[in-house]
């Protein structure tokens, strides 16, 4: 089921996935964290491989169940731009010292944005394999299933970082990032239902005649 571009397209992911880990950790200042070229190698290189043997593993799973391999190519999609989307948050939260209020809400829209337009290729074409040409339809049920997946993830920055605010000992910075990934989950089933079957739905032709086996 798997072939080479499959995996090559998935490690391209999985690279990305680590770099975006960057922004995360100069915004966040982990104590284990120092920014050399070998952490930067070892966090794109990590990544890519881990997301090759993923991938493999879900090809091994879908022999039996064969939706975990649409599942696995979302998931591996959804990972990359929801890290895509935070390296983007973090990057403008520590350019601008915000973490909080109504300007960290329009960072997480501009972040949003540019992921979930990288988001609308990878999934059409690889994770979802339409070959169909592209649609201004198309894109604007995609747009508005995501958005609702904006919402809720949004929402969720905005209650836990501004009126609920970082506990004592929590930085406002990591407190930002754990607020973004408690909406993911939620999110992420929501946007692949929501595209599985409202907007990459396969078309189906009843007039057509069944093909013979030749």
């Amino acid at each position: 089921m798997a072939t080479k571009k499959d995996y090559f397209l998935v490690f391209i992911l999985g690279v990305g996935f680590g770099l975006f880990f960057i922004p995360i950790f100069e915004n966040i200042q982990p104590a284990f964290w120092r920014i050399s070229f070998f952490s930067i190698i070892g966090l794109a290189i990590g990544f890519g491989l881990f997301a090759i043997f993923s991938l493999g593993v879900a090809g091994f799973l879908a022999r039996w169940m064969p939706s975990i391999w649409q599942f696995a190519k979302y998931a591996a999609v959804g990972s990359f731009n929801s890290f895509l989307d935070l390296g983007i948050l973090n990057f403008l939260s520590a350019i601008f010292g915000i973490y909080h209020g109504l300007w960290l809400a329009f960072f997480n829209v501009i972040s949003f944005s540019i992921a979930v337009t990288n988001s609308y290729f990878w999934n059409k074409y690889w994770a979802f394999e339409q070959r169909n040409k592209l649609r201004a339809s198309e894109y604007w049920y995609f747009i508005s299933v995501t958005f609702i997946g904006a919402l809720i993830n949004t929402a969720i920055v905005y209650i836990l970082t501004t009126l609920i605010g970082s506990p004592g000992g929590i930085s406002p910075a990591f407190w930002e990032n754990v607020a973004k990934l408690i909406g993911v989950p939620v999110a992420i089933l929501w946007n692949f239902f929501g595209y599985k079957f409202f907007v990459f739905k396969p078309k189906f032709h009843s007039m057509d005649p069944p093909a013979i086996a030749s």
